[in-house]
């Protein structure tokens, strides 16, 4: 297997950091509607094994389902990775990287994965895939910004914060 890296992504967030890795690291939530949910597998040494179903296109047009089952190592407030044990590919390893940016945050999406096949799975990977995660991902970030932003909104804890920064959505990072 050869791996494949997306571009990193980033988005800015009106909303503190420690917010935005509450609702990155909610489990067990279900989306309205949507098909997305999460559950809690189980707790071992710093992280936890969890089950996501997530909404996505399918590989014939249309939306699909996915199951994947993920080792999740939070890593308070900075970061959260991600590493897949089952799912649809071979391997997947992703990170949100949360960096405080003067009463907002910065959200950072990284990401590398690969299909069993090599070359030709290297080339699928690539060509076909490869696509495909990264409108799905910067969908995801988009999300992410507004659930964030919203529960800012209401928190009284992290209420939302004036800053510096006006940018309107997802875009790669440099």
């Amino acid at each position: 297997m050869i791996p494949v890296r997306l571009p990193p992504m980033e988005v800015h967030i009106h909303a503190d950091r420690r917010l935005a890795f509450q609702v990155i690291t909610a489990f067990g939530a279900s989306a309205a509607g949507d098909g997305a949910s999460s559950r809690v597998l189980s707790r071992e040494e710093g992280r936890l094994l969890v089950e996501f179903h997530t909404p996505a296109p399918g590989p014939l047009g249309g939306r699909k389902v996915y199951r994947t089952v993920e080792w999740v190592t939070p890593h308070e407030p900075e970061r959260v990775e991600f590493e897949t044990v089952q799912g649809p590919m071979s391997m997947m390893r992703d990170e949100f990287i949360l960096q405080a940016q003067g009463g907002c945050t910065r959200l950072r999406y990284e990401s590398e994965f690969g299909i069993r096949g090599g070359v030709v799975g290297w080339l699928i990977s690539r060509l076909y895939v490869r696509p495909r995660l990264q409108r799905l991902m910067r969908e995801h970030l988009q999300e992410l910004k507004e659930t964030i932003e919203t529960r800012a909104r209401r928190s009284k804890a992290f209420p939302l914060q004036p800053c510096d920064v006006e940018e309107a959505g997802v875009r790669d990072a440099a």
